[in-house]
């Protein structure tokens, strides 16, 4: 059985927040029959010991405040598999969403990154359901940063993620990347999730908030002004 490393990264202040990762964890376990999960659970509360029921998870507690492309590189640290999940905690997975995204790896195999479709999202919706594949690297469109299967080929070629964007703008760098590197991303339209609109949003403190979202622009467009 072919196994898939996934990276989920948490901030459980409360109990709703366990019971979405449970439910997040749930929906992949129960989605294929064909693919077994190892799932690193990346979690920013370190006040707490955790056990999740299911036998294939890891809680790793850094210890340290959230960063999420830091908190992504000491999950991938932890991977051992061609493929790497990444993975929001507010995210519901379909049946057979990961065998899709193999599947056309298979037929195309340039295609080492992608992402599943959200019916609900407004802009999955200009897609034409009919047509399986869209390349590009557009955020919030062919790249939905709430979840993108990557092979571990373009981690390497990237150099991992940059620890500068802490939060925002941390798939904008990473479609860039992509796009420097002539990586191919597609949005594979018959694989399916459901994205819950930004619930972790609501756990970044007030004072952090800014700082953690629109400012993170400006290193953006420092970044990548001359590229």
């Amino acid at each position: 059985m072919m196994e898939i490393d996934v990276i989920i990264l948490s901030f459980a202040k409360n109990e709703n927040v366990i019971s979405m990762n449970n439910d997040c964890i749930n929906s992949l376990n129960s989605s294929t029959n064909d693919f077994k999960f190892n799932i690193l659970l990346v979690e920013t509360e370190s006040t707490k010991e955790y056990k999740y029921d299911q036998d294939n998870v890891k809680v790793i507690q850094p210890g340290i405040e959230f960063n999420y492309n830091k908190f992504l590189n000491i999950g991938l640290k932890e991977c051992k598999n061609e493929w790497v999940l990444i993975s929001n905690n507010d995210t519901i997975y379909h049946k057979g969403f990961i065998d899709k995204l193999i599947e056309e790896n298979n037929k195309d195999k340039d295609l080492l990154s992608m992402s599943p479709m959200d019916d609900g999202w407004f802009r999955h919706k200009i897609f034409d359901k009919s047509n399986k594949v869209y390349y590009g690297y557009r955020t919030s469109y062919e790249i939905a940063g709430w979840s993108i299967l990557v092979h571990r080929s373009v981690i390497e070629k990237i150099g991992g993620f940059d620890e500068q964007f802490t939060f925002w703008y941390q798939d904008n760098d990473y479609a860039n990347c992509l796009k420097l590197n002539g990586i191919k991303h597609a949005l594979i339209t018959d694989s399916k999730v459901t994205h819950l609109l930004s619930r972790s949003h609501g756990l970044i403190e007030p004072e952090k908030k800014f700082e953690m979202t629109d400012g993170l622009g400006i290193k953006f467009t420092n970044k990548w002004r001359n590229k």
